[in-house]
């Protein structure tokens, strides 16, 4: 059947109304809004929030294409979007299929495009590298507890510098640790801003990759992939998959970690990493580019149409399927297949978890974080962290480090690390608070009248008593770490 016949015989995908293409708009633009849902939480109104509001139009788009695939025309693009996992899985897999799926771009929740490195079969059993990724996590886990701060706090750049060099060790061998220049240019090929500019950059990307390609390490994954021409692909994706987790999910799966308690049959690293990527899924939207006209399901889909699969949203429409259907590893890569690179990268998030928590129990400073309240989002390079000690004055056998020496934490990270954690976590919500105060005085609407004057004195003045209370806390905090 030719293009012709698909456009004029098949059926034509459910077009959303204006109204709804409005909501959805508007839905996804407040994603960027991470405060938005305080107000509704603090007044006790649920309904108000990103999510319950998310929830609605999803299933007022439901009713309006009977549970089928709709065309959304929104302000972040037209797209042809799954209503359900199952849906989303099977669309993409058609256009495989056919070969019509071109490229993938992740969406993120700021509502801009990562692109992202072409799926491509890792032929490699996973059973033959775990000890690797054992040994190498376990050594860049001590890595970790040695640069943290004062109060056992963890910098985000020092995380990443750590975590992206165990990246590089696993996927390119150890020759490649110092060669900070792979991340940077990975990096930069996910945000380039075009097609023109997305090729130089693969193709810097793969020339700074050439030599650990063509010539491996013994003991990296490059290694153990066949040289049949598909190396430097299978090289790509592994590190860009293995990078995003260890960076953005193992940060995550420690602050859960921190308020879930674990059976004691069940492996808490293991655990942690595995509810961190069905809540905060690193992949929570993918838009998959259709490049031939393609038929499914008795619908056909034209060329240069794109499929968003939303996986976040309809998670959270469908909590007992989405969250117990998937595996873990489906959260890390856009292919509709299972994928052994991403069920690498879980491997490598769950050793590293498993390291840290052998030596030391995670304290959120902030956001906050409730067993039974888990925020709507936890984005890891907005989440503050810290590691307080279980054996404070662990040394390794030849003396030269010690994890302790960054806090004197008790056992179970009680004492005054805790302490001066939670002193720093109080402080900063405090400074932030009397800020919002600040601005929200200097607003130009209270200009209008005399209690519109009054009204911005009184929020002046409970900022300033904001300020003063965060200074004293800061001071109790900074004793505390002492």
């Amino acid at each position: 059947m030719n293009a012709s016949d698909i456009t004029t015989v098949l059926r034509r995908p459910t077009t959303a109304w204006p109204l709804e293409n409005a909501l959805v708009s508007a839905a996804m633009a407040a994603q960027r809004i991470s405060w938005i849902d305080a107000p509704a939480r603090a007044l006790g109104l649920k309904v108000f929030t990103r999510r319950y509001l998310t929830r609605q139009v999803l299933a007022q788009l439901r009713r309006t294409a009977r549970g089928r695939p709709i065309l959304l025309r929104t302000a972040f693009g037209t797209f042809l979007t799954p209503l359900n996992a199952e849906d989303a899985r099977s669309l993409i897999g058609a256009a495989e299929e056919a070969g019509a799926r071109g490229a993938v771009t992740g969406l993120t929740s700021h509502g801009r495009r990562l692109r992202l490195s072409a799926h491509t079969p890792l032929p490699v059993a996973l059973a033959s590298l775990s000890a690797r990724v054992r040994t190498v996590a376990a050594e860049e886990a001590l890595e970790i507890l040695a640069v943290r701060g004062a109060n056992s706090a963890l910098d985000r750049a020092d995380w990443c510098a750590v975590t992206r060099r165990l990246a590089r060790r696993v996927v390119l061998g150890d020759v490649a640790g110092d060669d900070t220049l792979v991340n940077d240019i990975l990096e930069a090929t996910l945000h380039a801003a075009d097609t023109t500019e997305y090729a130089a950059r693969v193709a810097a990307l793969l020339r700074r990759l050439g030599p650990y390609v063509h010539d491996p390490a013994p003991d990296s994954v490059a290694a153990a992939v066949p040289d049949d021409g598909s190396r430097d692909g299978v090289v790509e994706h592994v590190l860009e998959t293995v990078t995003r987790a260890l960076t953005d999910t193992v940060p995550q799966a420690l602050a859960l970690a921190s308020v879930r308690p674990t059976a004691p049959a069940i492996d808490r690293g293991e655990q942690a990493v595995g509810a961190a990527l069905r809540h905060y899924p690193p992949l929570s939207a993918t838009v998959h580019e259709v490049r031939a006209p393609f038929r499914w399901r008795g619908t056909g889909v034209d060329a240069g149409t794109e499929i968003l699969y939303a996986t976040a949203w309809l998670r959270d429409l469908d909590p007992a399927r989405g969250h117990g259907d998937d595996a873990p590893s489906a959260s890390l890569c856009a292919a509709p297949e299972p994928c052994a690179a991403a069920e690498l990268a879980v491997l490598a998030a769950c050793e590293l978890t498993r390291a840290l928590l052998r030596h030391a129990e995670p304290v959120v400073l902030s956001p906050q974080v409730e067993r039974d309240a888990l925020p709507a989002d936890l984005h890891a390079d907005s989440l503050d962290l810290a590691l307080t000690d279980v054996h404070p004055h662990m040394t390794m056998a030849d003396g030269t480090f010690t994890p302790g020496a960054g806090a004197a934490a008790p056992v179970g990270g009680r004492g005054s690390a805790r302490h001066a954690a939670l002193a720093s976590d109080s402080a900063r919500r405090l400074e932030e608070h009397a800020r919002q105060l600040a601005d929200c005085a200097r607003q130009p609407g209270w200009n209008q009248d005399a209690f519109g004057e009054k009204c911005r004195m009184t929020l002046l003045a409970h900022a300033e008593r904001c300020a003063r209370a965060a200074a004293d806390v800061s001071r109790a905090a900074q004793w505390f770490a002492r």
